[in-house]
């Protein structure tokens, strides 16, 4: 069992534990985790009040072809998460990400404050915090393996956006705590080395994929994590070190190479691994994504006195023009009854794939009863390639019978996206307002190559004349689209007063590359008014003494709005304001209803003479942080009664609007003559 305290702490516990009183705590583990799951494995996050969003993995049915691998751990924790955790670091704080923790893993580190908490939505497991000025999304879904081909890989996601109005130094540290079923020291595997010590990898060198298994005559289970390919964010460090030293430190830890996976301050193996995204500058309102994969690992086994194990990618793209090298990794292991003398390893590639340096055949020296040693080749397509290719490995000694395996490839075209922008050609004027507003504007993405469209990032660009509703995101990251796959991504625009053909553009970026859509819409003139509505009540359509109307005063097609001040004038002979301010209605201008509840903004009520027939001082204010693209609702709305027959003459004065920059510098200004019959 993984210890979560120190070794102090753990005997002050068994003092406790001795005394008289013993308290015994236990919940339904059924509601204190969700997870996913398919026939190969499951991930499992947690939803407790402690550590709420850490996850674990395992196997369910695992490889089909082997039975000793089932439900088996992959990341430790099982049904309760908290050992793995991720760092993200802001400047030079340590934010952890997910509900806070009572343990050892992450316990030093800043907390935030939920956003979502972790639900299934559309087949991944997502949970949303905002640490410090960065809103962090965390997808947990299921992909496909580079190397066995099938659905037994977790997607670990983080999106991490930048609320603030300035740009702030940003990074992750995701700390997995790798284990095999029951083994939780097993070696590392990368290319031709086995790793039982503290090490590392750059950027600069970093492998493609670990893989890790206890033995491969009879491994119980065979994990991979991929770090270098397409549609993964590779990192900037790995580190291969024990548990401890993860679990302690934030960001920076205790790191000696050639120390082996004995757990810090403990006696047990414990190996675990992180990746390191260093900080760079996040501007505001923009997204960093960060993305890897872990899970199951697909070597083709051949058993015999020298055990051969050899892995590659179960996909390669076959692209001319930008052709991209794969390993091929062979594991022998001596499970013969004696030393195997000079070993040699030889690879046989079939026509269209080279070796990129170094030699087919490898001298690998003698091995020890139950040693296993490991060696790679690098390799690159050539020409043109389709369809499904093999190859072989095999293995000898001079006093051993030799040893091969074959292994398919499946040679595919790369992925490619097919992009359609839609949205209305023109806008049309209807009682005085544009309309369809906002302008619903879709692109449709369709991936016609032959593997998976990876980190599509879909961007709507608008230089001038619209602006995004309110809540909407100029940057959408759409879901990985597999061959033959479709998705619609939506945005809304909204006009600015500006009218004459628009262009808006399209910029999609993906693992397929980058293109730019460009469209236009047609913005009919509109002219900025302020002006008195017709009469509303019981009788509008004809008012006569004694009757009570309504009249509300209109601001429409006002660009970039943000206040106004005005006076109202009447013809008190005709019309009067009975309730004086209590007749007096704030207009929609000056409520945000975007926001649910709506929220009142700031408004002066004016002062009413109904002896001199006027309305005087009425002000409304949006603030700096509300102002409307093209306004258009009521300024201020008055019920009045009328009195005796005669012209009303509703008529505005001293009209003032504004803007963010200053005063708004035209519009027409409309009084109404509002008769009441006898």
């Amino acid at each position: 069992m993984k210890p979560w305290l120190s070794v102090t702490t753990i005997v002050v516990l068994l003092l406790v534990l001795l005394a008289p009183t013993v308290m015994v705590w236990a919940q339904d583990e059924a509601q204190d985790t969700l997870q996913i799951s398919n026939e190969y494995i499951r991930i499992v996050a947690n939803i407790r009040e402690l550590n709420t969003g850490r996850f674990s993995l395992g196997t369910t049915g695992g490889d089909p072809d082997r039975d000793e691998d089932r439900n088996k751990h992959l990341i430790y924790g099982g049904d309760d998460p908290w050992t793995s955790y991720t760092t993200v670091r802001v400047g030079n704080q340590n934010w952890v990400f997910g509900g806070s923790t009572n343990r050892r893993a992450g316990r030093d580190g800043l907390y935030g404050d939920m956003i979502e908490a972790p639900v299934v939505r559309d087949g991944a497991i997502v949970s949303v915090w905002r640490l410090g000025p960065v809103e962090v999304t965390q997808k947990l879904s299921l992909a496909r393996s580079t190397t066995t081909g099938l659905m037994d890989t977790a997607r670990i996601e983080y999106q991490v956006h930048n609320t603030d109005n300035e740009a702030h130094l940003v990074g992750l540290r995701l700390m997995l705590d790798t284990m095999l079923g029951e083994n939780d020291g097993a070696p590392f595997r990368v290319d031709d080395q086995a790793i039982l010590t503290d090490t590392v990898f750059y950027s600069h060198n970093m492998p493609e994929f670990w893989q890790a298994f206890d033995s491969l005559s009879n491994p119980q289970v065979m994990a991979q994590g991929t770090l270098r390919q397409s549609g993964i964010t590779t990192p900037d460090r790995v580190y291969f070190t024990n548990w401890g030293s993860l679990a302690d430190d934030l960001w920076n830890f205790d790191f000696q190479p050639g120390r082996d996976f004995t757990r810090r301050g403990e006696f047990e193996l414990d190996s675990a691994m992180a990746m390191f995204w260093d900080p760079i500058p996040l501007q505001p309102g923009t997204t960093r994504t960060f993305v890897t994969h872990y899970g199951l690992g697909g070597v083709t086994i051949a058993p015999g006195d020298l055990s051969l194990g050899v892995t590659s990618p179960a996909q390669i793209i076959a692209d001319p023009d930008h052709r991209q090298s794969f390993p091929i990794i062979a594991y022998i292991q001596n499970t013969g009854q004696g030393e195997a003398r000079e070993v040699t390893a030889d690879i046989r590639l079939p026509r269209g794939l080279e070796l990129v340096e170094g030699s087919l055949k490898k001298d690998l020296g003698n091995l020890d009863v139950g040693e296993t040693i490991q060696t790679s080749w690098q390799i690159i397509p050539r020409g043109e390639l389709s369809g499904t290719i093999s190859y072989e490995v095999i293995v000898d000694a001079i006093n051993s019978e030799a040893n091969k395996v074959s292994r398919n490839i499946e040679v595919v075209s790369p992925a490619k996206l097919q992009v359609q922008l839609r949205g209305p050609e023109a806008l049309r004027i209807e009682d005085e307002r544009l309309r369809p507003v906002p302008i619903a504007v879709e692109a449709e993405l369709r991936n016609v190559g032959g593997m998976p469209a990876h980190s599509i990032q879909a961007r709507i660009e608008h230089p001038i004349g619209l602006v995004l509703a309110q809540g909407d995101r100029a940057i959408k990251y759409p879901v990985t689209l597999g061959p033959g796959e479709s998705t619609v991504v939506r945005w809304f625009l909204e006009p600015t007063g500006v009218s004459g053909n628009l262009p808006y553009s399209l910029r999609v970026e993906s693992s397929a590359g980058q293109q730019v859509l460009n469209n236009f819409v047609l913005i009919p003139g509109t002219t900025p008014r302020v002006w008195v509505g017709g009469p509303t009540g019981e009788r509008s359509d004809t008012v006569r003494p004694g009757d009570y109307f309504s009249v509300a005063i209109w601001a429409t097609n006002i660009p970039d709005f943000q206040r106004a001040s005005f006076d109202v004038y009447f013809n008190p002979d005709v019309a009067e304001i009975v309730g004086r301010t209590l007749d007096i209605s704030r207009g929609t201008l000056f409520v945000d209803d975007r926001v649910q509840p709506p929220v009142n903004l700031s408004w002066t009520m004016p002062n009413v003479d109904n002896q001199r027939g006027r309305v005087l001082g009425a002000a409304g204010d949006r603030g700096e942080e509300r102002p409307l693209p093209l306004a258009f609702g009521t300024l201020i709305t008055i019920h009045f009664r009328a009195k005796a027959p005669g012209y009303a003459d509703v008529l505005l004065q001293n009209v003032n609007l504004y803007d963010t920059t200053g005063q708004v510098p035209s519009f027409e200004v409309i009084g109404r003559d509002i008769v009441v019959k006898e």
